[in-house]
C-alpha cells in the first residue's frame, strides 16, 4: 500500500544524516547521533540534539527516537502541503508509520506559507500513511488538547 498521504517518493530516496558524533553498534543494531543533529530522506527533516535509530540485521530502519528543545520535524504531502511538528522527544516507529510527540507537542499542517491548522497537546500520534491524528493527555493528566482550523481565506 503506497503512502497516500506522505510524499509518495520519500522511502525510496536514501537517509542522510548530519551530526557532531556518531555511534554505531552493529551488533545490537543501534545508531546513536548527537549534536545538532539533522536527517534527511527526500521531503522528510528532523533537527535534534539527539538521534537514536534502531535497525535490524537487514540494515532496516525499525525506530528513530528524536530529542531536542525541541527536536522539529518536517514532511512534504503529495497535495503540496507540508506537516511540521515540534516536541520535546519524537518517536518514529517506521515499520507502522506512526510519528509519536511527547511533552510540548505541536503538529500543524501548512499551505503556502499559511496553517491550516494546529493541534497542540502533551500527547500527539500521527500516522503518516493514513494522515490520522490522535492527541490526548498521554501519561499527563494535566494537559488539554487544543486544536485551532484556520478557514481559508475568502477570495474578494
Amino acid at each position: 500500500m503506497s503512502n497516500v498521504f506522505a510524499l509518495t517518493t520519500d522511502r525510496e530516496q536514501p537517509i542522510q544524516i548530519e551530526a557532531d558524533t556518531a555511534t554505531i553498534d552493529n551488533v545490537k543494531g543501534i545508531a546513536i547521533y548527537e549534536g545538532s543533529v539533522i536527517v534527511t530522506q527526500g521531503s522528510i527533516r528532523i533537527n535534534a540534539s539527539r538521534v537514536t535509530i534502531n535497525y535490524n540485521e537487514k540494515q532496516d530502519i525499525e525506530k528513530v527516537i528524536a530529542k531536542g528543545k525541541p527536536a522539529r520535524f518536517k514532511q512534504r504531502l503529495d497535495r503540496g502541503e507540508d506537516i511540521k511538528a515540534k516536541a520535546s522527544l519524537m518517536e518514529y516507529n517506521a515499520i507502522k508509520s506512526i510519528l509519536t510527540l511527547k511533552k510540548k507537542a505541536e503538529l500543524r499542517k501548512e499551505k503556502g506559507g499559511e496553517d491550516t491548522y494546529i493541534s497542540s497537546a502533551p500527547h500527539i500520534t500521527y500516522d503518516t500513511q493514513d494522515g490520522i491524528i490522535r492527541a490526548d493527555q498521554g501519561n499527563n493528566k494535566r494537559g488539554r488538547v487544543i486544536m485551532t482550523l484556520i478557514p481559508a481565506k475568502t477570495k474578494k
